[in-house]
């Protein structure tokens, strides 16, 4: 009775230290080569390309396979990558529904580059992860959260354009999360936006610049 005492207080320390293991290892920073969030692309991508934006901040695609690689080495887990790394900036749906009835394409590209949008670097944050029940299973989408002011600025100067060209639909231009997609349980990345996402309640653990 003693032994299976003594062998069910180390399975349990046991499993403790590997619980404790497997946390750390997921809550330890991700870290990324400084070139690879120092430069970013903007551009518009057709309703025929994948991906949630119209008009996006493109980094190097190295960012999202290094971060794809760092994800699967801490959790192991089967999930598919999009085929190219972009911030959405406007999202095909509020073109669709709002910002589409009076402005074209280029003329938010226009407004983007007008903001200063060319020269955004946006700064990294943290690894977030979301999950939703789906048919007859659990979907998760992880992602790398960043910060611009300057997309803020954008997109109020986008609005005030909006609404100046007879836009009445409804476009919000505050509280839109800047979120790469980086890893998720099935291909359909479109299906996720619009985020609801913050730093607060969805981060999983920090994204930082490797120092020299």
């Amino acid at each position: 009775m003693r032994k299976l005492a003594i062998t069910l207080v180390v399975l349990v320390v046991l499993g403790w230290l590997f619980w404790r293991t497997v946390q750390s290892s997921l809550t330890a920073p991700y870290v990324v080569d400084a070139a690879l969030v120092s430069e970013w692309t903007l551009a518009l991508r057709g309703p025929l390309q994948p991906g949630a934006g119209l008009l996006v901040l493109q980094p190097s695609d190295q960012l999202r396979a290094q971060l794809f690689q760092q994800i699967f080495n801490r959790t192991m887990e089967s999930m598919t990558s999009p085929t190219a790394a972009a911030l959405p900036l406007v999202l095909h749906s509020e073109y669709r529904d709002a910002l589409g009835s009076v402005l074209t394409p280029p003329e938010v590209l226009e407004t983007a580059e007008e903001s200063g949008l060319s020269a955004a670097t946006p700064a990294p944050v943290c690894i977030g992860v979301i999950r939703r029940e789906g048919s007859g299973t659990t979907r998760q989408l992880y992602y790398a959260l960043f910060e611009a002011s300057a997309v803020g600025r954008f997109r109020e100067e986008l609005a005030g354009r909006y609404e100046e060209a007879g836009g009445t639909g409804a476009f919000e231009p505050e509280g839109f999360p800047l979120v790469v997609p980086i890893a998720a349980s099935d291909a359909d990345f479109q299906s996720w936006w619009p985020l609801d996402v913050s730093s607060d309640n969805d981060c999983l653990a920090p994204l930082v610049i490797a120092t020299p």
